[in-house]
């Protein structure tokens, strides 16, 4: 017979042939008699090279192979209808070891199934270092990148080898926040802990391509190259047609634990689950088999350029829960991202937001505290001491030291891992302080000190000591005083930095410098007051920040303003309110918008402004009320804004139109009207004495008064500068507020209010903006923040 011819001559080249490793966790199929299988006719694949396992003694777990009907077979078969198309990296090659971009790496989140693919550099990462630690030869385009740009990774040392140096490169992904540990079985966080993500090396994959594992996938992959090296691979996903399914060929097969793979062709794989018969009938699933990822492996396919750095710092509350400030800072990231995709489509750089945790690094008092605590409604008694206490420690000059040396070594070592990781970074660095934690970063910002306070006591004091002509005051008290005083003032005059250098340290300074300083949910207004600060206090020449936003929620019970602090006056200005990210005004800069007034304010000048015409004091006063009268629509700007049902009630509805003065004059009865129980005009209440005549020249005084008015308010709405009169001015804005929604006037909003910004997609996009909105004209890039 023919076939028997065949597998004679098939059989005397077999012999030449390299044997598998007979310590395999395999057998491979024989033919009825022995000898090695021939190729099925038709089939569009040459077998001729295949090295097959005869030594003549075949194991128990070997299978009897049946050739397919020749007929049937070919390559029709695998253009037939519904057959998938093989990807293009499939065609017209041969059967060799998978290159560095076919072989794709994968994570999995914890407590999830789901296997996730690295992005196509992290993947060819994770696979150079791999190769290098297995000392497996990379290919030629591979080793091209490496000896390009990997120079300095040093990956080319024994597997086994310590080196624990800190200024080594490391291998991260998932944008720089991981590095790959030495089993190359796990990524762990570097900058915060217990985030460590599984990874999984993909050669060998199920239909929806999530990868088997690792020793599996080795096995799969040695008796692959063991039987088929050399072999052409066929287009398509399959050499047979449906009705071929039944009656496949098993040219080869492996048994592992608990499964079986069989080759029916070089790309016909299945993974066969091993059990009772009955069982696997009824249940066992047949899992066909891909060998290398979908797609291959891209070296451009990489993480965005980083252009900005930004350290999130916590505040309070944050004792026990070290790691929820990663999930804050991502929370951020995740937010800028998301409008920076839909305002800034263009920008190809991408902002890096990095936590900083300092809380649990600190001693403070030794637990001294919980062990004074009153054990009666101990929840909450420990709630206020994992909050309110790092307040108080804060204010406490033997803690406070302390907690600032404890924040800048996480700064700098947060900054220092940063640019190791990404040397060719030349981006700017802000801080993005929450709550006490952009209290903290302010003081060292501007290094400030409590002492400083103290100096400036013993100074008043010196001064006012020798200012006495106490005649008890021996003359050597009174020598010795001139002698301090003299001795300060040649301190100040000689030390570069005077007493100031003595009170902060080398502890206490960062070793970058800082553009921006975002202070959210910040009670920094409150510190300074306690401080007796001023204006040249806030913004100091000595402050190592370009800018400072002081961005607030108006529920939040923590924040305060800052611009008063300038000249009080500013307290009749509002913050600037960010607009909605759905709204278009939002993607422009907020430099120029105008100063606006509180419409109460402008009610009370226009009641004053009716007093010193001859009005009632007395009445004007009852109708003004005072400062601390806001209206509601100082919260809301309209009422239209209001049931717009937006995240922020300025947002969809563009300013209102200046009034009108002439269509307030047609109009006398809108005007005329002030409250919600207004229940008529004047001409028609029947409890008035007044004559018609003498009622109807008041309601024409009235009328001409408010043209009147109207004029005067319609000069002095834009011109806030009025009532900022002589004051200082802000060199910026300062103050911007977030617009709550409509459902959040409850007492739990208040609450909430104080962490609810780092989901806050209204400040994302703020933030995306300040960040990489750019100005209309040259001048204006310039920095101008003294």
């Amino acid at each position: 017979m023919v076939l028997g011819r065949k597998s004679k001559d098939r059989k005397a080249k077999s012999d030449d042939s390299e044997a598998p490793d007979p310590s395999a966790k395999y057998s491979m199929a024989q033919t009825k008699d022995g000898g090695d299988l021939s190729r099925p006719a038709g089939l569009p694949v040459s077998f001729s090279n295949m090295q097959i396992e005869n030594n003549g003694n075949p194991s128990s777990s070997s299978s009897t192979v049946i050739p397919p009907p020749a007929a049937k077979s070919g390559p029709a078969a695998a253009s037939s209808k519904g057959t998938p198309v093989a990807p293009l990296r499939n065609r017209r090659r041969k059967v060799t070891e998978l290159k560095c971009s076919e072989v794709r790496w994968f994570f999995q989140e914890p407590k999830q199934t789901v296997w996730t693919p690295f992005n196509g550099r992290d993947s060819i990462m994770l696979e150079i270092k791999y190769r290098k630690e297995k000392r497996i030869d990379l290919d030629e385009a591979i080793q091209t990148i490496y000896d390009e740009t990997l120079g300095h990774y040093k990956m080319d040392h024994p597997e086994g080898s310590e080196d624990n140096s800190e200024e080594k490169p490391m291998v991260v992904v998932l944008n720089g926040q991981y590095k790959v540990n030495k089993e190359n079985s796990r990524i762990d966080p570097i900058y915060w802990k217990e985030d460590s993500k599984e990874i999984r090396r993909g050669t060998w994959f199920s239909m929806d391509y999530q990868p088997l594992e690792m020793p599996l996938s080795d096995s799969i992959e040695k008796n692959h190259l063991q039987c088929f090296r050399n072999q052409m691979i066929p287009e398509g996903t399959t050499v047979f047609s449906k009705s071929e399914t039944s009656n496949k060929p098993i040219l080869a097969e492996l048994h592992v634990d608990g499964y079986d793979v069989r080759w029916n062709s070089v790309i016909d794989i299945s993974l066969h689950q091993k059990g009772n018969a009955i069982l696997r009938y009824l249940w066992a699933k047949t899992t066909p088999l891909r060998r290398g990822y979908e797609r291959e492996a891209d070296w451009n396919d990489a993480s965005a350029e980083i252009s900005h750095l930004i350290l999130v710092v916590h505040g309070i509350g944050q004792k026990g829960y070290e790691n929820l400030i990663a999930t804050n800072a991502n929370q951020v990231r995740d937010g800028v991202v998301n409008a920076m995709e839909k305002c800034y489509p263009d920008e190809k750089s991408r902002p890096m937001f990095l936590p900083v945790e300092w809380r649990s690094s600190l001693v403070l008092d030794g637990g001294l505290t919980d062990n004074i605590t009153i054990p009666k409604m101990s929840s909450m008694r420990a709630s206020l001491n994992s909050t309110a206490m790092d307040v108080m420690y804060y204010q406490s000059p033997l803690f406070r030291t302390e907690i600032v040396r404890g924040v800048v070594a996480q700064l700098n070592r947060t900054y220092k891992l940063f640019k190791a990781n990404n040397p060719q970074f030349n981006g700017h660095v802000h801080i993005f302080g929450h709550s006490l934690g952009s209290v903290i970063c302010y003081d060292v910002l501007t290094q400030y000190s409590p002492l400083m306070l103290y100096d400036k006591y013993v100074t008043k004091s010196i001064d006012e000591y020798l200012e006495k002509n106490d005649s008890e005051n021996t003359k050597e008290a009174r020598k010795a005083m001139e002698a301090m005083k003299l001795a300060r003032e040649q301190l100040r005059e000689h030390m570069d930095g005077g007493i100031h250098r003595l009170l902060v340290t080398n502890d206490e300074q960062l070793n970058f410098k800082v553009k921006y300083l975002f202070a959210v949910g910040s009670p920094l207004g409150v510190f300074l007051t306690m401080r007796g600060g001023e204006s040249a206090d806030l913004l100091s020449k000595a402050t190592n920040v370009e800018r400072i936003f002081n961005i607030f929620h108006p529920y939040d019970p923590v924040a305060y303003r800052l611009e008063p602090f300038f000249t009080a006056e500013y307290k009749h200005i509002r913050p600037i309110k960010l607009f909605s990210q759905a709204d278009l005004r939002a993607r422009a800069s907020y430099a120029d918008l105008p100063l606006d007034v509180y419409k109460h304010y402008l009610k009370k000048l226009k009641n004053q402004k009716k007093a010193k015409n001859g009005k009632d004091d007395k009445a004007a006063d009852a109708k003004s009320g005072g400062d601390d009268e806001i209206d509601e629509e100082d919260e809301c700007d309209s009422d239209e804004d209001a049931r717009s049902g937006c995240s922020s009630p300025r947002s969809m509805t563009p300013p209102p139109p200046p009034c009108d003065v002439a269509a307030a004059n047609k109009e006398p009865k809108a005007v005329v009207k002030k409250g919600w129980f207004s229940f008529g005009s004047s001409n028609n209440n029947p409890k008035k004495t007044q004559s018609s005549a003498s009622l109807q020249s008041q309601v024409q005084a009235t009328s001409t008064e408010h043209i009147e008015v109207g004029k005067e308010a319609e000069a002095e709405l834009p011109l806030a500068e009025r009532i900022l009169g002589s004051g200082v001015r802000v060199p910026h804005r300062i103050d911007f507020q977030l617009q709550p929604a409509l459902t959040e006037k409850s007492y739990w909003s208040v609450l909430k209010s104080h962490f609810a910004y780092w989901t806050n997609a209204d400040m994302a996009l703020f933030l995306a903006n300040v960040l990489y909105c750019k100005p209309a004209k040259p001048e204006e890039a310039k920095p101008t923040w003294a």
